[in-house]
């Protein structure tokens, strides 16, 4: 059967959809599941991401050697490592218009579990913050799922204001997001800003605004409507940090680790210490002198100073090689998406995971005070794990309808009408 699609050009093209397109449900290819044939998924960075979440696991072992149960995070950790393997596997199949679809769902999850933070019993209380929830057999960590549901919305706010500019006459301005619909997406915002902060976690809450306002910038969002929203997160971010001492006390732990005689008692002296030690090629698995007691997160957030502890300099490159790797192929992904959602989806997925990375290693090589930012992929804990596997997942579906053959099979009802199939940054 032969199907017939004008692009906006006006030009017919013929799709043999019967042939190249089924869906997992085996109907019509209106559910969520859309299998193409065209196209294959990013072999490169499926790979890259595994080989980094079992190095993690292989540096969870060594970081637990010194602990009373070393297999039991062993375990767990391998455990959440298979979990979230599945769930980016399972993720890519879902076609990412089916998460816009629903983007209310999403935002109600990650609102959910911040508010699960506060039940009794169910809100664990870990270095005097409330970060955590215990499930039966699961313990997440919930600023790192909103993050993913906030990306979403910030997307779908993005592609409505392209789609608007698109049907103007005008196409060739910056993007314009009305000031009313820029409030409305400030509500679930704040919500969740509120609700982490009250964690407290700035840390986190710091990175994911930072993260959505990249990819407005990204977008082509007007310099006027850039700088409104600095003018007003920059101010909030200051006077939380006022009136929350906290946060401004590990900016001046942070200067004196650097000028103090006792610096190598510290956090960040025993790192830059571990980082010496391991030397060019390290001192090899299971020798482990920063996991014996003296920094307190060596599985989590100072992962980084064990690979370079026990397989050195040519260790710590690698991981940053491979963290580059799937940044670049990220972003190369968002460069042939099949229309602007695609493109701000695998953009705003692929600078979270980027950007923690850049900043983990920063704390732990002493470029940045220390923020309990994870590794993403290398350190212990599901939360992570999983947000990352869903947001390489998202990736993952945008790439399976890049290119010519599976951007016109997007046209179908599985999808959204794929009308530019390159997507250009206006200048602002």
């Amino acid at each position: 059967m032969v199907q017939d699609s004008t692009c906006h050009t006006g030009v017919p093209k013929k799709i043999e959809d019967p042939e190249k397109t089924e869906t997992m449900d085996g109907q019509d290819g209106t559910g969520p599941f859309s299998v193409d044939r065209t196209q294959k998924m990013d072999i490169v960075l499926i790979c890259s991401v595994i080989l980094l979440i079992f190095v993690g696991v292989g540096m969870v072992m060594s970081a637990a050697i010194a602990t009373n149960q070393p297999f039991r995070l062993f375990n767990r950790q391998m455990i959440s490592a298979l979990l979230a393997i599945a769930v980016m596997l399972v993720t890519s199949k879902i076609d990412y218009h089916f998460w816009s679809r629903h983007r209310f769902l999403v935002y109600m999850s990650g609102l959910g579990l911040l508010m699960l933070l506060y039940v009794p019993h169910v809100g664990m209380v870990m270095n005097g913050a409330r970060r955590w929830i215990h499930l039966p057999g699961l313990t997440l960590q919930p600023s790192e799922i909103a993050r993913d549901a906030m990306i979403f919305l910030a997307a779908v706010l993005l592609n409505k204001a392209y789609q608007k500019r698109k049907d103007s006459p005008d196409q060739s301005g910056p993007l314009e997001i009305p000031l009313k619909s820029l409030f409305i997406f400030s509500i679930p915002l704040s919500i969740y800003c509120a609700l982490m902060l009250k964690e407290p976690d700035f840390g986190s809450t710091a990175f994911m605004v930072m993260i959505l306002g990249t990819m407005f910038f990204l977008a082509g969002l007007s310099w006027k409507r850039l700088f409104q929203i600095l003018g007003i997160t920059v101010p909030a971010a200051l006077l939380f940090v006022f009136f929350h001492r906290y946060a401004l006390e590990r900016f001046h732990n942070f200067t004196l680790a650097h000028h103090s005689a006792s610096s190598a008692t510290t956090q960040l002296g025993q790192s830059l210490v571990a980082l010496g030690a391991g030397g060019l090629a390290g001192l090899g698995l299971g020798h482990d002198w920063v996991g014996g007691g003296i920094l307190p997160e060596p599985g989590t957030d100072f992962i980084f100073a064990l690979v370079g502890e026990e397989f050195g300099l040519i260790g710590t490159l690698m991981i940053l090689f491979f963290f580059l790797l799937i940044f670049f192929r990220g972003m190369s992904i968002a460069g042939k998406a099949p229309d602007f959602l695609g493109r701000i989806l695998a953009q705003g997925f692929t600078l979270s995971i980027g950007v923690e990375a850049i900043f983990n290693m920063g704390v732990v090589t002493g470029l940045f005070p220390t923020k309990g930012i994870p590794l993403p992929f290398l350190s212990f804990g599901g939360s992570s794990l999983l947000s990352n596997a869903i947001g390489v997942g998202i990736i993952l579906s945008v790439s399976r309808f890049s290119g010519k053959d599976a951007r016109e099979l997007a046209t179908a009802p599985v999808g959204e009408a794929i009308t530019h199939p390159e997507v250009p940054v206006h200048g602002r």
